[in-house]
């Protein structure tokens, strides 16, 4: 017997941004849009270890949204779940990230920079996967990062990683559970100072609050 899942929304995963540049200086901001795409999610038996895939196909959600959970809940909604019990996810994401984001220097602490300057995101490649910055807002705009090949869990254009769920969903005849999640991106985009006058920008981990409900 098979279940109908009513509305799991999964858990965003965490990205790992590496930039290896000879200046640390970095500043963080909130950025907005801030766009995943998601490829697949699936869950696995804690009795079988099997998998089943429970959402496929391309869907980008914008997680800096107010309804950012409902739309990856919808991702899954009204599929088919075998009886059993699952206590991990898998999530395969495309390793395209889309930002936009504005940020302050207030303390002049990038270098051949002043107090004041702020930095824009644009729509101009930086390296290493980055997004480019401009203290120009004539240039502002959204940038697309990709996260780096040398990060576990990528292959060609897209990342998987696997998480354990916060509690074991139990998925029987009659039974109906949802997992909820929130997704907090306050201070996920990251400025770096990549020499005189010149920044890059991207996208580090953002704060997700997911809750099982029976």
């Amino acid at each position: 017997m098979k279940k109908i899942l009513k509305g799991l929304a999964i858990c965003l995963l965490t990205l790992f941004f590496v930039y290896e540049t000879g200046f640390a200086a970095t500043l963080t901001t909130t950025p907005d849009p801030y766009k995943i795409t998601m490829k697949k999610v699936r869950l696995q038996n804690a009795v079988t270890d099997e998998w089943v895939t429970v959402g496929e196909g391309d869907l980008t959600i914008d997680i800096a949204s107010v309804n950012a959970g409902e739309l990856a809940a919808g991702y899954v909604t009204g599929n088919e779940v075998p009886e059993g019990s699952y206590d991990n996810i898998e999530v395969t994401l495309s390793t395209s990230v889309i930002i936009k984001a504005s940020c302050t220097d207030t303390g002049g602490v990038f270098a051949g920079g002043a107090a004041g300057d702020v930095w824009y995101t644009t729509s101009t490649a930086g390296v290493s996967g980055s997004v480019a910055a401009s203290k120009t807002v004539g240039s502002y705009s959204e940038g697309t990062a990709t996260i780096p090949s040398t990060v576990a869990g990528v292959s060609g254009d897209t990342y998987t990683k696997t998480y354990a769920l916060p509690t074991t969903i139990v998925v029987a005849k009659g039974s109906t559970q949802k997992v909820r999640v929130k997704f907090e991106v306050a201070n996920s985009a990251t400025f770096q100072d990549t020499g005189l006058g010149t920044a890059v920008a991207y996208p580090s981990e953002p704060t997700v609050e997911m809750q099982i409900i029976n």
